[in-house]
């Protein structure tokens, strides 16, 4: 465990010889891999869960710690502890899992392994060069230096915690990873107790399955596995769920019952929820009424007052009420994966762009190829699909394309985040505001004439501020009151038209529509100005 880009993977390819970190993503683990790996310095086999580090696998990594025997906390030495490293330290305590640091990057010349072990002791880690129980070793993924060591310091920790495990008995374990391929749906399991062979009935959360096939994770199938060994097991009705609890079931119509069982107490609880929900709504909503009577209340009495608005920029009238009136805007999104904590991840990372004015809403997330269903129902919602490390499929992009459905389509976690956030700025509405231009009083009014016998109203105004302009948007208040908002239509100095009058002259108005101005009233001309919103 550790943070993003400290190279865990790395480390665990040296152990195994093998070259899965250059096939991710990034370069970062985008779900829990699961591997059996025979050390060669003590001919024992050890199964490693390599968790991601990225924060939105948050769920995933403390899934991690929670089925493991030792955790390896690896720190980059030249990057020390950072977030998802405490996060890790975190669940390590949480789970109650013995501890072992391996200091990774020794060999670049920027390391710093004192500082490692002092940030390491400053968080609560006792190691065992200032006293405590945590082993420390130095090591490098790439050269392999202090390999030896670190599976030395596992097999002599594990002997001393003396980890057994009953071979006999009915299985037990945990979902580690869930996904769909082309022989059906099929999940990681690592088997914590008795022996899993094919022919085997498994119950895991609200599905089960009769063992059909067991693969290792080279994809090869084997006859039977023990504990502490991860395992591919097909077969399911319907798809796990990471993190689900393995039992083994008596016969078929057992476990059946077990699911069904669990299905009705799900729906019991969800109508609870439900029923909760409403209720709450009910309360909000009243308490939202009884706050608009009061703002009303407040806006009449504010009304009657007189105020007078000597600055020169303002912000729009009424715009903070009209986004509190037209309430949250909600943005929907579908959710397909590569593997169900891959969605789960996905799920609740993209949640954590909500602020009060908008939020990503998730109408299903699930894990497979994109189907037409989903395309229909994001065309429905007038929603958008993310598709999470999926393989390109041209016939769904181009029906969604047809359908006018966006598909978001990315391989690292952290692009998903700005895609949904571009999505998310484009919908929400901009800031308007209004920048005061130009500021004139009226003196009198009077007629002329136009096109013979016709008589128009023009304001004598003396401009106080700023610049008045033929077309402006215009302002006209009596006595604090907005008596008129429109555009200028004429601007006269004397009998001459005029584009514009600067502060300090006279001149004569007329308004689009408008004659019933009076002597007294006051003119603001004004910009709107309309900016994007970011989040």
């Amino acid at each position: 465990m550790g943070h993003v880009d400290h190279g865990k993977t790395t480390i665990l390819d040296y152990l195994r010889k093998s070259s899965v970190a250059a096939g991710e993503a990034g370069g970062i683990t985008q779900h829990i891999g699961a591997f059996s790996v025979p050390l060669a310095s003590s001919g024992k086999t050890v199964t490693f869960l390599d968790t991601p580090g990225h924060a939105a696998f948050l769920a995933m990594r403390q899934r991690g710690a929670n089925v493991t025997d030792i955790v390896i906390l690896v720190v980059a030495a030249d990057d020390s502890v950072k977030p998802q490293t405490l996060e890790a330290l975190k669940h390590a305590k949480a789970a109650g899992v013995p501890m072992i640091v391996a200091i990774n990057k020794v060999d670049k010349e920027e390391a710093d392994i004192q500082r490692c072990k002092q940030d390491l002791a400053r968080h609560g880690v006792e190691i065992e060069d200032f006293g405590g129980e945590t082993q420390v070793v130095c090591v490098s993924g790439k050269t392999g230096k202090g390999m030896d060591e670190l599976e030395e310091s596992v097999v002599t920790l594990s002997e001393i915690l003396d980890h057994r495990a009953d071979t006999d008995g009915a299985v037990e374990g945990w979902v580690l990873e869930a996904t769909t391929k082309k022989a059906g749906r099929v999940a990681t399991v690592l088997v914590r107790r008795g022996t899993l062979k094919p022919g085997c009935v498994l119950v895991a959360g609200k599905t089960w399955t009769r063992v059909r096939t067991l693969r290792n994770e080279g994809g090869f199938a084997v006859p039977q596995v023990g504990p502490g060994m991860p395992v591919e097991v097909d077969g399911w009705r319907d798809q796990p769920v990471a993190g689900d609890e393995v039992l083994q079931a008596e016969t078929e119509q057992q476990a059946t019952s077990v699911v069904d069982f669990r299905d009705e107490k799900a729906e019991r609880e969800k109508i609870a929820e439900d029923t909760e929900a409403i209720n709450e709504n009910r309360r909000l909503e009243q308490e939202r009424r009884e706050k608009e009577k009061a703002a009303e209340a407040a806006a009449k009495r504010v009304a009657s007052v007189s105020r007078e608005d000597a600055s020169i920029s303002a912000s729009v009238p009424g715009a903070d009420a009209e986004e509190q009136q037209s309430g949250q805007v909600t943005v929907p999104f579908i959710i397909k994966a590569d593997v169900s904590g891959s969605a789960e991840a996905v799920s609740a990372y993209i949640m954590s762009v909500s602020n009060p004015l908008i939020m990503p809403q998730i109408l299903s997330s699930g894990v497979g190829a994109i189907h037409e269903s989903d395309i229909d129902l994001a065309h429905a919602a007038q929603g958008h699909i993310i598709a999470f490390n999926l393989p390109d499929d041209p016939d769904m992009k181009a029906l969604a394309e047809y359908r006018g459905v966006k598909i978001l389509e990315n391989n690292i976690i952290y692009r998903v985040l700005d895609d949904v956030k571009a999505v998310l700025e484009n919908k929400l509405p901009p800031i308007v505001t209004q920048r005061v231009l130009g500021e004139a009083e009226i003196a009198m009014e009077f007629e002329i004439g136009v096109g013979g016998r016709k008589k128009v109203k023009i304001a004598g105004c003396k401009v106080r501020n700023g610049v008045v302009s033929k077309g402006a948007r215009v302002r006209v208040t009596r006595i604090g009151e907005k008596v008129y908002e429109g555009t200028i239509n004429s601007l006269k100095n004397v009998k001459k038209d005029v584009q514009e009058m600067r502060k300090g002259t006279e001149c004569g108005m007329g308004f689009e529509g408008w004659e019933g101005f009076e002597a007294g009233d006051q003119i603001q001309t004004f910009a709107e100005i309309s900016e994007k919103r970011k989040l």
